[in-house]
């Protein structure tokens, strides 16, 4: 069997954000798109830094009043921007790192998605659904060749 790599499992059609965007618009792009990180790239496209819900949860104080579906709320006029909160020192794969090197990756480091880069470019991501999607194909296709070979 081929070595699978990042090429093989990951999101090509990445969601990115630009380092100077409110935390109001990528809490938004978050909830609209139903993903729980972004990229965060510069003016030339290069990748910046990452944010998740994470970040955003830590600067909203939600006083102990329920919470549904991260729908916060803050001051108009309370502006903070993406460049803020964002984590710059990023973990990053290219395609041709194999999927053990990535999963690695991400339990030593307790995250849940690498961008994988080009160039200092956003090419790909794979998050932990994307290894769950693998896996889950892993796990029908033997099931299936149990059954021809039964058959």
């Amino acid at each position: 069997m081929e070595e699978v790599k990042a090429r093989d499992i990951m999101t090509k059609e990445v969601i990115a954000i630009s380092h100077n965007t409110s935390i109001r618009e990528a809490d938004e792009i978050l909830k609209k798109n139903k993903i729980t990180g972004l990229p965060v790239i510069d003016k030339k496209g290069e990748m910046v830094g990452i944010i998740s819900e994470k970040h955003l949860l830590s600067i909203y104080d939600v006083r102990g009043e329920e919470v549904e579906h991260y729908a916060f709320r803050l001051p108009y006029e309370y502006r903070v921007w993406v460049e803020e909160i964002m984590t710059k020192e990023v973990l990053s794969v290219n395609q041709e790192t194999p999927l053990k090197e990535i999963c690695e990756i991400m339990v030593k480091n307790h995250i849940h998605r690498v961008p994988v880069l080009w160039e200092k470019k956003v090419v790909g991501i794979i998050s932990t659904m994307d290894i769950v999607k693998y896996l889950l194909e892993l796990l029908s296709e033997k099931k299936i060749s149990k059954k021809l070979d039964k058959g």
